[in-house]
């Protein structure tokens, strides 16, 4: 794909998230059935019902907040990556970074966590970028990010219509392209 100064647009895939919100109401579902069955469970690995009980209040919370900003996501009109000659605009997630000035990025490299693989976006600032956020959940999340990764943002390609390895491919050749038209 040529990426030489065009706008790029990346758009929120709806099959990957329709898919991803099944999951999560089956372990919501399961967590629901943990809570209600914890007493009558006898597992090997499960030997405590006070354990099956907060395992089950843990999933049904976990994956019921990620189900409601699945349904906001998919309810919104927005595209999931705007690549631009200015910078990345990032609206994939719950904790979108939202507009990256390319002036700000340093590199972009990629990260696996659980099976997990995502681009990471490293800043000049991290600190004033995550300083900057409105919501301070993001803000803990991109601190929490920042102290785990090295770094404040990272975008996973599992809600977009492209693939990690494309999406990472893309941002290295735009921040190339950048870095080339600005050290002339």
């Amino acid at each position: 794909m040529d990426t030489t100064s065009e706008t790029i647009i990346i758009k929120l895939s709806r099959k990957k998230m329709m898919l991803a919100l099944l999951g999560s109401f089956l372990f919501v579902i399961l967590g629901i059935w943990l809570v209600v069955k914890h007493q009558e469970i006898d597992s090997i690995f499960l030997k405590f019902p006070l354990a099956i009980l907060i395992i089950g209040i843990i999933s049904i919370l976990f994956f019921g907040f990620l189900a409601i900003v699945i349904i906001k996501k998919l309810s919104t009109q927005s595209d999931g990556l705007i690549i631009s000659s200015k910078g990345i605009t990032d609206n994939s997630s719950g904790i979108s970074a939202g507009f990256i000035p390319w002036t700000e990025i340093t590199a972009i490299t990629e990260t696996s966590y659980a099976g997990q693989a995502s681009v990471v976006i490293v800043m000049k600032n991290p600190e004033e970028f995550i300083a900057s956020q409105k919501s301070s959940f993001k803000r803990k999340v991109m601190s929490a990010n920042y102290k785990s990764f090295g770094a404040a943002v990272s975008i996973s390609a599992n809600s977009l219509q492209t693939t990690h390895k494309n999406l990472k491919q893309i941002l290295v050749e735009k921040l190339t392209e950048y870095n080339r038209m600005n050290t002339i």
